[in-house]
């Protein structure tokens, strides 16, 4: 058994050693590649740009005051309408919130009112039994009376008995 574990050991480390050296000679071989695509493309790039500005061609816009004008209203109107529309969003958004809220009251009132009136009950339950335990119950004390004189003739009498004890 101990040879078949060392022997799976070995065979998993041999794995791994040829999993590793074949991942950095596919590493090597796409680094390359790479490096030679980007040279190919950094040459296109030199080939096709234009050293000299005025070659390029441009397009002129023109446009008219009333363009413009109009443009500008068409711009506010849009504005206005997506006001009016967010607005009304908003209502509608508090409107469902207000809901939500009192639905949520209802069900808190609903749900705590029978703990209330439980906890009700205990505590007048309690205060009850309290006051009357405090009307039944009495307490009687017995007070002790000492003697000096027999506490002594008590002490003198078991100091003979533990002397008596030690001569036997």
């Amino acid at each position: 058994m101990a040879s078949f574990k060392k022997l799976l050991f070995l065979a998993s480390l041999a794995g791994a050693a040829a999993a590793g050296v074949s991942y950095v000679l596919k590493y090597k071989g796409y680094q390359k590649e790479l490096e030679g695509e980007f040279k190919d493309f950094d040459d296109e790039l030199d080939e096709n740009t234009d050293n000299n500005p005025s070659d390029r061609k441009y397009t002129e816009l023109k446009s008219s005051t009333d363009e413009f004008v109009t443009a500008a209203k068409d711009t506010a109107n849009s504005a206005k309408g997506m006001a009016s529309a967010a607005k009304e969003v908003l209502k509608g958004v508090a409107n469902i919130v207000s809901d939500n809220v009192a639905a949520a009251t209802d069900v808190a009132k609903d749900s705590a009112k029978p703990i209330f009136d439980k906890a009700k009950d205990k505590l007048d339950k309690a205060t009850k039994k309290s006051e009357d335990e405090d009307n039944d119950s009495e307490v009687e004390v017995d007070f002790y009376e000492m003697n000096p004189d027999e506490d002594k003739k008590d002490l003198a009498q078991k100091i003979d008995d533990v002397l008596e004890d030690d001569k036997k």
